[in-house]
């Protein structure tokens, strides 16, 4: 198996993907996530290196789960089934994803139990701590973060509960190593740009009664 994946990995590269910093799949199109693909999708991207800011500046649509949003159109996205349904647009270090559980499910729960899985107990972890505070789907919503070390790299990770709908819950959480200056990759940066001017809820569940 690791002949093959290393095999597919030398055939991307070979056929032009270094440097490479064409749109990718609309999450339309999205494909299945797989541990393979997550393999040679971090190898290409280490290959290709950073995207130049003016690749970032080319945007497309994300609608998924009644949640509509713009992003770099350069991030590949990917969709995972398993234990409900999530998507992902991601390059290199840094993803964002879309949950979207059929049960009641907070952002702070599952970055609790995320972070819990991954830290090292061997470095210092920050979180939960308050994040960027954002008007997303008409709401005023607080971030939730955590800054930890996996596997010697450090990371960050940000949480926001998105409006529940008729199905059930949503929220996003963005991830990413961070650089060796502020949290964020400039990557990230541009999607978090991106996202903020264009993000919509539709689906939106009434709201819960107070009686």
């Amino acid at each position: 198996m690791w002949k093959s994946m290393a095999a597919s990995t030398l055939l991307l590269a070979l056929t032009g993907c270094a440097g490479d910093d064409r749109p990718a799949p609309a999450p339309a199109e999205a494909r299945e996530r797989s541990l393979t693909g997550v393999f040679i999708d971090a190898m290409v991207d280490q290959l290709r290196g950073a995207p130049s800011p003016s690749a970032l500046t080319e945007l497309t649509e994300f609608s998924q789960a009644g949640v509509s949003f713009q992003y770099p159109a350069l991030l590949r996205a990917t969709v995972d089934r398993d234990a409900y349904p999530s998507w992902s647009v991601e390059r290199g270090d840094f993803e964002l994803e879309l949950h979207s559980p059929k049960h009641t499910m907070k952002v702070a729960d599952y970055l609790a139990t995320l972070v819990g899985t991954m830290a090292s107990d061997s470095a210092p972890s920050e979180g939960p701590l308050p994040g960027r505070s954002v008007r997303w789907c008409g709401l005023e919503i607080t971030g939730v973060v955590y800054r930890f070390t996996f596997l010697g790299d450090p990371q960050i990770y940000e949480g926001f509960d998105l409006p529940a709908s008729s199905a059930g819950s949503r929220f996003l959480v963005l991830g990413d190593m961070r650089p060796e200056k502020g949290d964020w990759s400039e990557t990230a940066l541009a999607t978090i740009a991106a996202v903020d001017k264009s993000i919509q809820c539709t689906d939106n569940a009434p709201p819960a009664s107070t009686e």
